[in-house]
């Protein structure tokens, strides 16, 4: 090079550069694209971002193989909006689902009523790998993905709902990555079937493609379970064990003359919360949201906000801001905006949004390294 920077110099500047001149510099000689691709710096640059929020990345899709993605800085410019072309091997499909995201990558699930495809994608390098099939009920399944830190592995839970139609009865399955192939999880107790989430006058077969993601947090999956009630349950990636968290009391989210509910739960700020949307005759929404303060502790369970809005069929938050703001994905009638409690959020409320979107953070992980 010339200068005579000692290795861990150069390490340690590289690591708390952006992406985007990262990617460049792969391309200056191969030590760089070796320095650059070497695990160590990979988590050195994860743990300088981590928390940076031009780093932190919101991604929609618009269509069946087009993907935007905007940092979640204050200021929102047209030009800030990237499009991401998706990979081009896989075949056409009916739908697009975003399962959720870990450490930068992104599980998508490519869906019609007869098959389905998971790929697990880094929207930040492109690279993008596909993942073996489990045994697939069509319509009826989501998913979650977690980082085990007892095996130090990526993992996936599949929950399949199930149909009283057709007498097939809810399914478990994980992939560990590493191992390549999937597991079936026996003897689940009643309380963990999930819950479909409501979406408004839409074929109840499609309603089942809406699941909600399953939401990861403390090694754990989390998800509303549907018994006599509902209940918050988890999953340990680790021990493989069932456990259920204490909800809040019924009285605190169940309303009266309401023509349906929408509830259900995620991650914000490294705390689970509960979210519900109440939609009355008159067509007036009321969304309210709380959190765990402490996980684990029933008490702790704290109301955030309520809004109200016209036309409002569903709401779920999707970013906690440094401020306490929480990013929300707005569905008003047949079109999702994004805005926070505030108000609009940036460009974005411009755009009419195939599905919820999910927000990222910068990574250089390889999909391909991991399986």
């Amino acid at each position: 090079m010339g200068i005579g920077f000692q290795e861990e110099i150069l390490l340690d500047i590289l690591s708390r550069l952006p992406m985007l001149p990262l990617l460049r510099f792969k391309c200056v000689s191969k030590f760089w694209k070796t320095l650059i691709s070497d695990p160590y710096f990979i988590m050195k640059h994860q743990s300088h971002h981590k928390n940076d929020l031009n780093s932190q990345k919101l991604l929609v899709v618009e269509d069946m193989t087009t993907f935007f993605s905007s940092s979640l800085s204050t200021v929102q410019l047209v030009e800030d909006v990237q499009n991401l072309d998706c990979v081009s091997n896989i075949k056409p499909f009916d739908n697009c689902n975003i399962y959720g995201c870990c450490d930068g990558l992104v599980l998508l699930g490519f869906v019609n009523r007869y098959d389905k495809q998971l790929l697990l994608w880094n929207p930040s390098t492109r690279e993008s790998t596909v993942l073996p099939h489990p045994e697939f009920t069509p319509g009826r399944t989501t998913f979650g993905l977690g980082y085990d830190a007892t095996s130090d592995g990526y993992m996936i839970l599949k929950l399949d709902r199930g149909s009283d139609d057709i007498d097939l009865p809810a399914s478990y399955e994980i992939l560990a990555l590493k191992s390549g192939s999937w597991r079936k999880i026996r003897n689940f107790p009643t309380m963990v079937c999930p819950n479909t989430g409501y979406v408004l006058e839409i074929d109840p077969i499609d309603a089942d493609h809406n699941m909600e993601p399953l939401a990861f947090l403390h090694g754990a999956f989390h998800w509303l379970g549907l018994s006599y009630g509902y209940s918050l349950v988890s999953f340990s990636s680790s021990d493989k064990v069932f456990r259920e968290i204490p909800l809040l009391e019924p009285t605190e989210y169940s309303t009266y003359n309401m023509r349906e509910s929408d509830y259900g739960v995620s991650v914000l700020g490294g705390m689970i919360c509960f979210y519900c949307t109440y939609c009355s005759w008159q067509m007036e929404g009321t969304f309210k949201l709380w959190v765990m303060k402490d996980y684990g502790v029933k008490e702790s369970w704290t109301e955030v906000f309520t809004l109200q809005e016209a036309h409002l069929c569903s709401i779920v938050p999707k970013y906690r801001f440094a401020d306490g703001e929480v990013l929300l994905c707005c569905r008003l009638n047949n079109r999702s905006v994004f805005r926070t409690s505030k108000g609009p959020f940036g460009l974005w409320p411009q755009i009419d949004i195939y599905q919820e979107g999910i927000v990222y953070i910068e990574s250089l992980i390889s999909p391909k390294s991991l399986c």
